[in-house]
Order: C-alpha cells, then structure tokens, then sequence
C-alpha cells in the first residue's frame, strides 16, 4: 500500500510538471498568433506564462523566462493596457535571460541570440525613462520614481552603451529622482541623490546650485556655501552659482567690501546682466560711494532702459544725495544767504536729476497696470519744488482719485 501510494504523489508531481511545462508552449503558441503582424491573442499569452512563472516546477525554466520576456516586450510596446507594470515584467524577465552557466553562456541561448536579449532590455530601459517622465509630468511622482530606479538594474548589461545614446545615463536619472523626491517634500532622498550625482562627478552645475538650496533652506548657510565652492572649482564661471554664492555672501552678513567684489567678478562673466549692476550700486551706496552707485545704475540702464528696479534706484539715489545737503542748509543762519543759496541750487539740480527715472519708472508700472502711490507722491512733490505747478497738481489729483 505505502509503494502505491508513494507512485500515486510521484505520478502527481510529474503530471503537475508536464501541466505547467505545457503552459510554457500554449504561452508562446497563443503569442505567435496574429492578424495582419498584430498579435491577437497577447492576453491570453500572459495568462497562461503567468501560470508558469507562479509554478515552483516551471518559476525558474530559462524557456519560461524566453517566452515572457518576449510576451512581455510585447505587451510593454503594443499593448500596455493589458498590464500597467508589463515594463518591469518584461525588464526582469530580460535580466533574467541573460543568467549564465558554468561556461558562461546564457540560459536562453537554444531559442534567443544574446544581441536579440540585450536589445530587448534596452528597450526596456528607454520606455522605463520616458514613461517615468510621463508618470512624473502625471505627478505620479511614487511611479516615476520606481521606474527611474529599475534603470540601474539595465546599465550594467548594457554592453554597446545603447541607453548613454539617449543619454540615459546615471546623471540624468538621479536628476529626475531629486525632482520626484522634490515635489514629495522628502528633503533626506533629495541630498542623497543630489550627493550621488556630485560623487559620480556630475557635468552639471545645477546639482551644486540644488543641494546649496537645500541647506540654505534649512539655514545652514556654512554648509550652503560649501556646495558652491565645491561647484565653482568645476564651473567656475557658472553664472548660476556665481549668482547665489553673492545671495549667501549677504545672507550670512558678510562684509560690504566681500559682496562687492564677489558682485565685481560675476560682472567680469557676464557683464550683460543689469541686476548685477543694480546689486552692486546698493551696495556701494551702503558705504557712500554715491559716484560709482550711479555708475553702475547708469550702465544697468544703458543694457535695459526698461528695468522699473533701476530707474526706481537711480531716482532714489539721487534724491537721498539730497539728504545731507537739507540737513546742512537746516543748520544755517537765516542770514547766509549765499550759502543758502548755494545749497538749493544743488538740491534742485539733484531732484532735477531724478525727475526722468522717476517718471519712467511710474510709467513702467502703469504698463504693468500697477499704481505706487509712494512714488506718485515724491513726484508731486518735486515737481512743486521745481516750481513745476501745473504738473504737480495734476499727479496730486490722479493720486487723490485713486484713494
């Protein structure tokens, strides 16, 4: 009885074996028909590979992993609604393809050329980044993120560097995983991909301008700088980083005469940028050099006439020129007149002065349908002390209409 039954379990197994064995071959019998090169019956393929991959007799047969890499691909390429996740399906079973014997031949050599397996694969790994950029652009951030990830299991099997072609390349991809990690607000991903890329000496200097800002952010301004340092040794005229390493410079209080001359270098790299002139005037009127203020507002000017930010500024510094000069006439004698005298003649030739950049400026607004009523204000009242009637009652009136 014991031996009937021990051949009765072994006939069990072997059926069972024969059954999912049999699975393998309807898979790819059902993959192989088509109508006109469009595979008709792809569904039915997956189900009946399914079968066999979910077997422990058939799990690990090279001919399963044969057929569902190609059912898979299929799927992935033509028919990706039969199976949302056919791509990663299809990438494992290509990996899988490519397992090697003893002599170091691999597992699907009687049915598949390995060039035909890799090409497979590369496919695989060009629909995982695109459809990641979907994915992330659905802000499906979670899937875009899992996708980018499954990348790094192709590149090292890719032998002809097929994928670096579409620049598919380690940099790009933790790129895209900071971003995705980015909108999910999960500030310990970011740096740890940000520092991948920088440690995998990364060709773009954003990735030191994004971590600076990490820790900007976060407040620590010494560690912020670091990155930017670190950057500038390999981009070193990268406006960009230029640019926040003066932002830094300013927020951790460093001394007027360091921000002016980080300001005077990134003027050197780009001398076409009108804020760089615009920040450095600020700070040459922080330490009274009203000469060279103007003249850097004066050039900000002459690269764009249109800048509300400079006219504004140069309108202002001329008018707080006269500050000293009130002050000064304020402490005299009624009975010096010369001096007095003298001393209005420079106020009204500075508000003279400031009168067209004041105006423009106001002008600017107005096309931006915008209303300063501080600046309406100061105009009126310079026309008034230009002896100027007529105008400052009109800007005095359109100010009062607009309460």
């Amino acid at each position: 009885m014991k031996k009937i039954t021990l051949t009765l379990v072994v006939s069990c197994i072997a059926l069972s074996g024969f059954s999912q064995s049999k699975n393998i071959q309807n898979a790819y019998n059902s993959y192989r028909q088509e109508t006109d090169r469009v595979k008709t019956k792809l569904a039915e393929a997956k189900d009946f590979i399914d079968l066999a991959y979910n077997h422990e007799s058939t799990s690990t047969d090279p001919k399963m992993w044969n057929y569902r890499s190609k059912i898979y691909l299929e799927i992935m390429l033509k028919s990706p609604g039969i199976d949302k996740n056919a791509v990663f399906e299809a990438t494992e079973a290509h990996i899988r393809c490519l397992d090697r014997d003893k002599k170091g031949r691999i597992a699907v050599r009687k049915w598949t050329k390995e060039e035909d397996v890799l090409n497979g694969l590369v496919q695989c790994g060009y629909n995982l980044f695109n459809t990641g950029v979907d994915d992330y652009n659905a802000k499906n951030y979670s899937t875009a993120i899992k996708k980018y990830k499954e990348i790094f299991r192709i590149i090292p099997l890719d032998k002809d560097n097929l994928l670096k072609r579409g620049n598919i390349v380690p940099d790009a991809i933790y790129k895209n995983l900071f971003l995705a990690y980015l909108q999910l607000e999960d500030l310990d991903s970011q740096i740890e991909y940000l520092q991948k890329s920088i440690d995998n000496n990364t060709n773009d200097p954003i990735i030191y301008y994004y971590m600076s800002n990490i820790y900007s952010k976060k407040g620590d301004f010494e560690k912020a700088l670091e990155y930017i340092i670190l950057g500038k040794e390999q981009f070193s005229s990268e406006i960009m980083l230029v640019n926040s390493e003066i932002d830094l410079y300013m927020k951790m209080g460093k001394s007027t005469e360091e921000i002016i001359q980080k300001l005077t270098d990134a003027i050197e790299i780009d001398n076409s940028n009108e804020i760089l002139f615009i920040i450095r005037s600020q700070q040459y009127s922080l330490i009274s050099e009203m000469i060279k203020a103007e003249e850097d507002l004066l050039e900000a000017l002459e690269i764009n006439s249109e800048s509300a930010s400079a006219n504004n500024n140069l309108a202002s510094l001329y008018l707080s020129m006269t500050e000293p000069l009130v002050k000064k006439r304020n402490d005299l004698s009624y009975r010096e007149t010369k001096k007095i005298d003298d001393l209005d003649k420079q106020i009204q030739q500075l508000q003279r002065s400031s009168l067209p950049f004041l105006v423009k400026y106001i002008s600017i607004k107005e096309g931006n349908e915008e209303v300063d009523k501080a600046a309406l204000n100061t105009l009126s009242t310079i026309y008034y002390n230009l002896g100027m009637e007529k105008e400052s009652i009109e800007t005095r009136d359109l100010l009062n209409s607009l309460d």
